[in-house]
């Protein structure tokens, strides 16, 4: 890094010009990337329910998509509109359009409200595309007495994508003026409040060029959008916060521009390549599921990340250079006692703790002083505190239900016209029948009464199974036993109805046979009766069949279950992989094992009361979120709280190093860093709480629980629960460098040396690690609010 730092200090206009013709090349691909993005993702793509869907189209030839064209009048009748609606609806790649002709049922009992169903041979995100006109063509044709609504899987992606990219941007607008007050209130500059803000435009605009690119190679959900800006504002600014203000202390101490730059690009910008890495490694973990939606929500936070951390390292220091110390342009002046108290301050930071040997005391502010006294005193009693509250909090996620909404638009606002659609099909008609779990039996064509004796066994069970309302099946026709084998064999003797009953239960699928019993459950296909009937069938169906017959289930409610089976199979292992190596990166730049184990248990503290105070204000009946929020949380959070304990950790090590005894070490550095930490968090807490005004459920969710956990994680973790473990620890916690017995230290009253002046290093922090490059000199210092 110190090649690259070099170059942006001797040349910023070169870097900076560079750094503009990349922006200009990926503006236009940019602005492709939201017709690029896909929907859908929710399903597990290796699942049993995927496997049976695509033997259910190949055998009997069903359409892979399809839309419903629901119809509803106020007036009266609305059987005359369905003759134009069908005409409306014709178009190229419409394979099939079924009516209440074939399906009286799909009528509703008052005449008021019924449906078209439109087959495609298109894949889905064609079909996604040609739902704007569709729905026009069809409102056009049927006039203004009937509402014409378009739902169905493609609708609602289409839908879904469209309010994807509102969520997007009216939480940027809210974020940004948000970010504009609080950058002005931590740097009290115009200049410095401008700058992360401008990286922060770099980065996301970069990312999205980046994210247009991945989409010409594989499927990438819309979520890429979300998390984009969720993460990509946050350690972007966070990044540049870090920066900018260590840069405006080190200029504030006298040091010429480049050797200021140079300070702050060897300690702050040190801890940003780690920070970066660590958010890089939470996320990454997210490939494990293998599902279009973690992949996306992964490939966006890996890229953001990585993008915000070449743009600190590479163009924040050329802009730097470039301004000096016109990064103060536009000061805002303090009132007499405030600049009085900020003076005292930075006298305070003149004394020797800035080179390592003063005493936790020495330049902290009063208030943290105060705030370190009331809880040192008793850490024991703060923590088990702390700790009780924590699982007060955590106690409602209990209550939770991991559920991926597959066959309901309740994930959309209340006044889209694809929710309105499938709510008006479920009020006035019902789903159950259009969203059934069926059975999906398989075996060699020369087993056929061995695959019929099979599924008389699987619709017998299913009849009986709890939460199974209908049984539909080849047993079901009403022809003997004999007959029926007979007509399996040669259908041509029976009746046009018999046939066309008869060809929707059994076919064949190359040189096997294929048949389904059809299983409707006695509640919505999201519901938790459903999923129960799921998993009954599952459990004993296998037993059921001879073992020559596969038999799988396919639906909404199977694919739904399979995702969130999905979810819980991969969540120990992405648990333990960025446990596994946020401990290997925590041990190698602490050389502690306690700390790394630390920070799991305290993140998995914030998580946990995080899913609790969802499981608060969801308010839903069965309590169930999204299984896409847990791992997320988990992983954005573990990644972005790296940067308040590295920041911390590391100014208490350094006290430490230099001699300062464990408990003031842990003191000190928590009163120096505080202020920085909640400027950081502060940041956050406004770019997830933006987030919080999403109209997809999902992007909710994830924006009420991280808003909490930042807010969790800055201000009672960091500032309570860590340094009251910390101080119960002792000195076991800085592992390799564990002093037995209180070093001498030279007296309080040793003139202060010049900032940057050489020290000889601490006794046992000779390490590589410890030195700065080859003169010996102690690592600068993290940075800190003076």
């Amino acid at each position: 890094m110190k090649k690259i730092v070099h170059l942006a200090v001797a040349r910023p206009k070169a870097v900076i010009a560079a750094w503009l013709v990349l922006l200009a090349l990926a503006v236009p691909f940019a602005l492709q990337l939201e017709g690029a993005l896909k929907t859908g993702g929710f399903s597990d793509p290796r699942g049993e329910s995927v496997h049976a869907q695509r033997t259910l189209e190949r055998a009997f030839d069903e359409a892979p998509n399809s839309l419903l064209v629901v119809l509803h009048s106020e007036d009266g009748s609305v059987e005359d509109a369905v003759a134009p609606a069908r005409e409306a609806v014709r178009r190229d790649g419409v394979s099939t359009v079924t009516d209440r002709t074939t399906h009286p049922e799909w009528l509703s009992e008052d005449g008021r409200t019924t449906f078209l169903q439109v087959g495609f041979t298109s894949d889905n995100t064609t079909v996604q595309n040609l739902v704007p006109d569709l729905q026009a063509d069809v409102r056009d044709a049927v006039g203004e007495g009937v509402e014409a609504d378009v739902t169905g899987a493609p609708a609602l992606d289409y839908a879904l994508n469209v309010h994807s990219k509102e969520d997007v941007t009216r939480a940027e607008m809210i974020a940004f003026p948000v970010l504009f007050v609080v950058l002005l209130l931590v740097f009290r500059s115009v200049a410095a409040m401008v700058v992360p803000l401008l990286m922060a435009g770099f980065t996301l605009m970069c990312t999205q060029a980046i994210g247009y690119g991945m989409t010409q190679f594989t499927d990438v959900n819309s979520l890429f959008t979300n998390i984009v800006s969720m993460v990509g504002l946050a350690v972007a600014v966070d990044y540049s916060l870090f920066i900018v203000k260590r840069f405006r202390e080190e200029l504030a101490e006298g040091h010429a521009v480049p050797d200021a730059l140079d300070r702050t690009m060897r300690t702050v910008g040190h801890s940003v390549l780690f920070s970066g890495l660590a958010v890089v490694v939470a996320l990454s973990a997210l490939f494990i599921p293998r599902a279009m939606s973690f992949t996306s929500i992964a490939l966006g936070g890996v890229a953001v990340s990585l993008v915000a951390v070449a743009i600190a390292v590479t163009l924040l220091p050329a802009v730097l250079a470039l301004l000096g110390h016109r990064i103060n342009w536009g000061t805002l002046r303090r009132r007499k006692n405030a600049t009085a108290t900020a003076d005292r301050t930075a006298s305070d930071s003149a004394t020797p703790d800035s080179v390592g040997t003063d005493s936790a005391t020495a330049g902290r502010p009063a208030k943290g002083r105060e705030s370190a006294g009331r809880f040192s005193r008793r850490p024991g009693l703060v923590l088990a505190a702390t700790v009780v509250a924590f699982a007060a909090l955590a106690a409602p996620a209990a209550q939770l239900t991991l559920r991926v909404p597959v066959a309901s638009a309740d994930i959309l606002p209340s006044d889209d016209s694809a929710r309105i659609g499938m709510e008006r099909i479920k009020q006035d008609i019902g789903v159950r029948e259009m969203f059934p779990v069926q059975v999906v039996l398989s075996a060699d064509r020369d087993q056929a009464d061995t695959l019929l004796a099979s599924t008389t066994e699987v619709a017998s069970y299913a009849e009986s199974a709890p939460g199974a309302d209908k049984v539909q099946a080849v047993t079901s026709l009403g022809l003997p036993a004999a007959e029926l084998s007979k007509a399996l064999a040669d259908p041509s003797a029976l009746g046009a109805g018999e046939r066309a009953a008869l060809g929707q239960l059994w076919a064949r699928d190359g040189e096997r046979l294929v048949t389904r019993v059809v299983v409707t459950p006695g509640a919505d296909p999201d519901s938790s009766a459903a999923h129960h009937l799921v998993d009954d069938l599952r459990d004993h169906l296998g037993s059921r069949v001879d073992s020559g017959i596969s038999v799988d289930l396919a639906g909404a409610t199977a694919t739904g279950s399979d995702f969130d089976d999905l979810v819980l199979r991969s969540a120990p292992l992405v648990v333990l992989s960025v446990a596994l190596l946020s401990f290997l990166i925590l041990l190698f730049a602490f050389r502690s094992v306690l700390l790394p184990l630390l920070a799991l248990a305290f993140n998995i503290a914030v998580v946990g009361a995080s899913l609790g105070v969802l499981a608060l204000v969801t308010g839903n009946d069965d309590h169930s979120i999204n299984s896409v929020t847990p791992l997320m949380l988990f992983a954005v959070m573990f990644g972005l709280s790296m940067d308040y304990m590295v920041i911390m950790i590391s100014r208490m090590r350094e006290s430490y190093l230099g001699g300062v005894p464990h408990r003031e070490s842990v003191l000190g550095g928590l009163a120096r860093t505080a202020g920085l930490v909640n400027g950081a968090a502060a940041i956050m807490v406004a770019v997830f709480a933006s987030f919080t005004s999403a109209q997809i459920s999902i992007v909710r969710e994830l924006g009420i629980s991280l808003a909490v956990a930042v807010v969790l994680d800055a201000v009672v973790i960091r500032r309570l629960v860590m340094p009251a473990t910390l101080l119960l620890i002792g000195d076991r916690t800085w592992g390799r460098y564990r002093r037995t017995a209180p070093q001498d230290r030279a007296p309080e009253t040793t003139a202060p040396q010049q900032p940057g002046t050489p020290q000889p290093a601490p006794a046992g922090a000779g390490t590589a690690e410890e030195a700065d490059g080859a003169d010996g000199q102690r690592p600068l210092a993290e940075p800190t609010l003076r």
